[in-house]
């Protein structure tokens, strides 16, 4: 007799409930991944209450020496088969910082895709050049809801803000009014801690697929969010993803 599948109904004539959908986001720190899952939803509806975020295990293949990045990449394909076990993981995105401008991130997206894949997972990686904080001079306006106490960072309007060089202190600069001093007793900058709350300035402000400046690297990202959308199916009603762990 053939085996049951999981939509046949089982003893009692009952159906055996269905997997649910998952997208796993890896990555270095918990606010790049918490605003890479806002900024997945908020470029794809289809993917809301889906995407979860996973502290282990770090990417980290950027650096690494080469006898190093199969094992690194293993341990995710670990993880990712053993989420498996209680859900169906449509898509994986493996977020990792280029420290450097573009085109860094082609190569760094490849390394960390093509490690991913001869591990047995098929990934998108997140590469953002300089670092995720570059990606945030794409809105201005996302950035000043963020703190209205803060200066509209509009300085890279657009332009390429894959070129900027160390884009985190470059943002820290930026959002300080001119008539405050840097660092004065009273004003709150900048902090990694922002990031996701201005991912949810982007996506409450409907601004994911209109950036005001450029970046190859936000690019790939849109391209991969839209490769993933496609081949997923609408979370149920009522379902509610799963904290970071």
């Amino acid at each position: 007799m053939s085996r049951r599948t999981r939509d046949q109904p089982g003893r009692g004539g009952k159906k055996a409930a269905k997997r649910p959908s998952v997208v796993l986001v890896f990555g270095e720190d918990e606010n790049d991944r918490e605003s890479i899952k806002i900024l997945l939803e908020a470029l794809c509806p289809a993917l809301a209450r889906r995407v979860q975020t996973r502290r282990h295990p770090l990417v980290l293949i950027k650096g690494a020496r080469p006898e190093e990045v199969p094992e690194r990449a293993q341990r995710i394909a670990e993880a990712v088969d053993a989420e498996r076990v209680r859900a169906e993981v449509s898509c994986v995105f493996a977020h990792q910082d280029c420290d450097d401008v573009e085109p860094a991130h082609e190569r760094v997206a490849e390394q960390i895709e093509s490690a991913l894949r001869a591990a047995g997972c098929d990934a998108h990686a997140v590469a953002p050049a300089w670092e995720m904080e570059a990606w945030w001079f794409l809105w201005p306006d996302a950035v000043k809801a963020a703190n209205p106490s803060w200066r509209s960072p509009i300085d890279h309007v657009g332009k390429n803000v894959g070129r900027i060089r160390n884009a985190k202190e470059e943002l820290k600069r930026r959002v300080v009014p001119s008539d405050v001093k840097s660092g004065q007793r009273g004003f709150r900058g900048y902090r990694e801690s922002d990031a996701p709350r201005i991912a949810a300035e982007v996506s409450k402000l409907g601004l994911a697929n209109a950036p005001q400046a450029s970046s190859g690297s936000y690019d790939h990202f849109r391209r991969s969010a839209r490769a993933c959308s496609a081949g997923a199916r609408p979370a149920p009603k009522g379902a509610h993803p799963s904290r970071s762990r």
